[in-house]
């Protein structure tokens, strides 16, 4: 087993001044109750599946609470199995490679080996399905698999121990182009696209550049480049990037059928995603094992992925993201989450009904529900379902009545997809229209990583019921991470930082912002050590949070774009706005760079920042 080294003590390096603790109840409203957040702290921490034995990856570290943490990926077990070697063709691909799976997949295993070169893959999407696959290595070093179709491009399901290998993804179409903004239209570096093509976003370069968006439907270009509304916010002859595409798939997607997690032990060793018109790789459903080791997400010339770098949507957990680029992203680089489910009480609790096609909800799932403020309610184990209706909604019937309180359930998380154990280790993140790092799952660990040239903060740990994702930021440690030259994030009602901690409840009204929870929703939280410096707006925000200690964190060079206006005054919540001005303003006023919530936070141990 390989262990990651230790964290500092803070006993290794000189005090500047004494620490001191931050009991927080608030200074203008009532203390948050703890015990439904202590109940769920508690159940979200519950050690659940792990591996048996195997060779692999396998990461050790301590806990926020100090309890050891350990998560393991099985490398596929391909010794004395067939291997089969393949050359690239000058026309489509596809064909031969299905093949060569198809005899693994009957063999029970095996490597498939694509030669170095052009590999032009004509079908799809997917382009290439790699189902029912198990103890499979495809083995490709300088094989530059190109797409012809935007959309899925690898479709990884029902799978078990298999590994990508050195293998080069992208498409034949980029997704994302140069172009410059000269008289208020657009000039295209290259081909320019057909007039009439829908364009979905226009971005300067981050951090701070002016950014246009065109919603779903696009804006139809103009024959001389000119978009519906013009490009106001752009400079003359500033350089943009465009987008030509609104989600549509992923370079490489892990996506079991139904609603119950099967494939694990996913690897992908070097692996190169070229750019992508959806997601880099997304993880919509699958058991635990996923890894992403050395590999490079966008970046390359003038490619881009189009939105998130990694997305695990629904994961048991034992995830590992380490040594890799994430480069060009046009959303989040890194996002660790897992589903919230809409959920209603039937009378008697003895059945419930789940709403969305998100809803993951299966004979002998063991379901946690909340009530409106996502505090736990109670648990139940599911024994039947119905098929889904044709609003996607789920009614399933519990082993025993669920003991429900006062509060009215109104969501769910299943309990097998926490997205628990995960580890983002020595990656760089850079020059993207993006967040770095969504920790949204418990017992994390955020580490030496490099964030750069982002349009919007490096980490944040929360959970939303606004997004219906996220088990919340229970038992993380973020560490020696170093955070610069990064932008702002503008939603109004929040007090944002280069490393910021929240959790939020469903819009108050079409259109309208996310509320802050009222009580916590993280918890058991270190923060230590990292280095921040050069960032539009403050260091650290705690929000939303239990049980948080901050050690040893350096900030210097904050508060370059402070947004003061939106963060002092809340039209969402004006009460609670006005309870948190006195602290909103110290925050300001102090210097430090570190904010923590009055009213939603309790039991804050804050050092003195280096």
């Amino acid at each position: 087993m390989i262990r990651l080294p230790a964290l500092r003590s803070p006993a290794s390096r000189p005090r500047l001044l004494a620490s001191f603790s931050l009991a927080v109840a608030t200074c203008c409203s009532p203390a948050p109750s703890q015990s439904a957040t202590a109940d769920w702290t508690a159940l979200a921490t519950t050690p659940r599946q792990t591996p048996a034995a195997g060779d692999g990856l396998r990461r050790s570290w301590a806990g926020a609470d100090g309890r050891p943490v350990t998560l393991a990926v099985i490398a596929p077990q391909v010794a004395g199995r067939p291997v089969i070697a393949l050359d690239p063709a000058g026309g489509d691909n596809g064909p031969a490679i299905a093949a060569a799976v198809a005899r693994l997949r009957a063999g029970g295993g095996g490597t498939l080996r694509l030669a170095a070169g052009t590999w032009p893959i004509a079908g799809g999407p997917p382009a290439l399905a790699l189902d029912g696959l198990h103890d499979v290595l495809i083995d490709g070093p300088g094989a530059q698999l190109v797409f012809a179709n935007w959309g899925d491009g690898i479709l990884i399901s029902n799978a078990a121990r298999v590994m990508l290998r050195g293998v080069s993804i992208g498409y034949a179409r980029p997704p994302v182009v140069p172009a410059r903004v000269e008289g208020g239209r657009l000039a295209f570096a290259g081909a320019a696209p057909p007039p009439g093509a829908p364009i979905y976003q226009v971005s300067g370069a981050p951090p701070g550049g002016a950014r246009l968006l065109l919603g779903r439907q696009g804006g139809a270009l103009g024959p001389a480049g000119q978009l519906p509304g013009g490009l106001p916010g752009f400079g003359a002859d500033q350089p943009v990037r465009v987008k030509l595409s609104w989600y549509k798939g992923g370079a490489i997607r892990i996506a079991d059928a139904g609603d119950k997690p099967l494939s694990h032990d996913i690897t992908l060793d070097h692996v190169t995603i070229r750019d992508s018109a959806g997601a880099g790789i997304v993880a919509d459903l699958m058991g635990r094992g996923l890894a992403v080791v050395g590999s490079r997400i966008g970046g390359a010339g003038d490619s881009a992925v189009a939105y998130d770098g990694l997305h695990i949507t629904a994961a048991t957990g034992d995830i590992l993201v380490e040594n890799s680029d994430f480069t060009g992203t046009g959303d989040d680089a890194i996002n660790i989450s897992s589903p919230i489910a809409d959920a209603a009480l039937d009378p008697g609790g003895r059945s419930a009904t789940f709403g969305g096609n998100g809803a993951r909800i299966y004979p002998g799932a063991r379901l946690a529900l909340f009530d409106a403020a996502l505090q736990l309610v109670g648990t139940a184990q599911v024994v039947a379902r119905t098929p889904r209706d044709a609003g996607g909604r789920i009614r399933a019937t519990f082993a025993a009545p669920l003991a429900a309180g006062a509060a009215p359930v109104r969501y769910a998380r299943n309990l097998d997809l926490l997205a628990q154990r995960y580890a983002i280790v020595g990656n760089r993140v850079a020059d993207c229209i993006c967040h770095g790092v969504l920790g949204q799952a418990p017992d994390g660990l955020i580490r030496d990583n490099q964030f750069s040239g982002l349009r919007y903060n490096a980490i944040r740990l929360l959970t939303s019921a606004a997004w219906k994702e996220g088990a919340g930021a229970i038992n993380v440690v973020v560490a020696d991470n170093r955070i610069s030259d990064t932008g702002q994030d503008n939603r109004p009602g929040r007090v944002w930082a280069a490393i910021t901690v929240f959790g939020e409840l469903a819009g108050n009204g079409p259109g309208g912002p996310a509320p802050l929870a009222p009580a916590p929703l993280n918890a058991q939280l270190l923060i230590r050590d990292n280095e921040i410096a050069g960032v539009d707006q403050g260091c650290i925000a705690v929000s939303n949070a239990a049980d948080v200690t901050l050690d040893g964190n350096s900030c210097t060079g904050f508060a370059r774009q402070p947004g003061s206006m939106r963060m002092l005054a809340d039209r969402a919540a004006p009460a609670a706005s006005l309870a948190q001005l006195p602290a909103k303003s110290a925050y300001l006023a102090r210097g430090d760079g570190i904010w923590i919530d009055p009213g939603s936070t309790a039991r804050v141990t804050l050092d003195t920042p280096r």
